[in-house]
């Protein structure tokens, strides 16, 4: 049921598999209501193209470094290609729409330098523990010399479960979940249009063809819950696209899925990571349920550069 698309385009994008669209019958964020949610893509430099596409969002920031958390199928796939010599880095842009002149794979205003990490336990490629980071300098620019400070300015990570016990008490805390709560995923897709009156674009048609790609930040509310278990980390909500509800798909992997919460506000309890071939009924994700899933979040703000990351991360995995 679960596959990767790698190679099926000239732009590739990473996915929630299916023959469907990126975000469903969602809204484009025009009042940039997540300025913190990125397209994260692959970048040549030589040809200053993007391409490989996922989203991701900002978890952390500090004098040295920007940390973006997505998933682990996407940073895998940046970190192959890198090896291979395919690409040079990832980059990342917090633009609401990365059509460059009308183009999907212009790399111009992406930030590049981004080193992809993947969480050493995850399952492949999808689903459980499917946690990536990417970890760009505070000095990184795109083509015309901006950082990401200067181009977005200070942007706010996003606040994700504190703790690894916050979506099994939520579930537990109300007596029909599968009725009461809702979710809310963010990212940017590929997919055929399904056009809104008076606007150039749309979210993905759900019944199309998946053979365009388009770059915008879209939102779908309304993701409502299914299931969840704890000891695989994976988080099921319900996406039933057949009654107008939205979803995710191709291009939204790695973007964040949120929980607006009475106390604490908007928190992140997952990442698109799986879902079913349609990409009409289920969305899964990991759902931060465990030790070492936040071990590994946690070092993203882990004191240093690039690098101290990286020792973060192999030292808590044992590797």
């Amino acid at each position: 049921m679960r596959r990767t698309v790698l190679g099926l385009f000239a732009v590739v994008s990473l996915v929630v598999p299916s023959s469907a669209g990126a975000i469903t019958f969602g809204e484009p964020d025009v009042n940039n209501e997540y300025p913190n949610v990125a397209s994260v893509r692959g970048i040549e430099e030589a040809q200053n193209l993007a391409r490989l596409s996922c989203s991701g969002s900002l978890i952390h920031r500090d004098a040295d470094k920007v940390v973006i958390l997505t998933a682990a199928h996407c940073t895998d796939a940046w970190a192959d290609e890198i090896a291979a010599g395919s690409l040079d880095s990832v980059g990342v842009s917090f633009d609401q729409n990365n059509q460059v002149n009308g183009t999907t794979t212009n790399a111009t205003f992406y930030v590049r330098g981004g080193v992809p990490i993947s969480f050493p336990a995850k399952d492949a490629p999808f689903e459980k523990f499917d946690y990536g980071l990417v970890v760009f300098s505070t000095s990184a620019e795109n083509a015309v010399g901006q950082t990401i400070f200067e181009r977005w300015g200070a942007l706010a990570p996003v606040q994700v479960s504190p703790t690894v016990d916050y979506l099994s008490d939520l579930i537990a805390s109300v007596p029909n979940p599968t009725r009461a709560l809702s979710f809310t995923a963010v990212g940017y897709g590929t997919g055929e249009k399904f056009p809104i009156p008076g606007q150039e674009t749309g979210p993905a048609n759900p019944s199309g063809t998946n053979d365009s790609t388009f770059l915008i930040r879209f939102i779908a509310d309304g993701l409502t819950y299914k299931a969840h278990n704890p000891i695989n980390d994976v988080l099921r909500l319900s996406m039933n696209i057949a009654k107008g509800e939205e979803g995710t798909c191709n291009g939204d992997s790695g973007g964040p899925i949120f929980y607006e919460d009475p106390s604490l506000g908007r928190v992140q309890v997952s990442v698109v990571s799986g879902g079913d071939v349609p990409c009409r009924a289920t969305n899964t994700g990991p759902g931060f349920s465990r030790p070492e899933a936040f071990a590994f979040i946690a070092c993203a703000s882990v004191e240093g550069d690039v690098s101290a990351v990286v020792s973060c991360v192999d030292n808590r995995s044992g590797s």
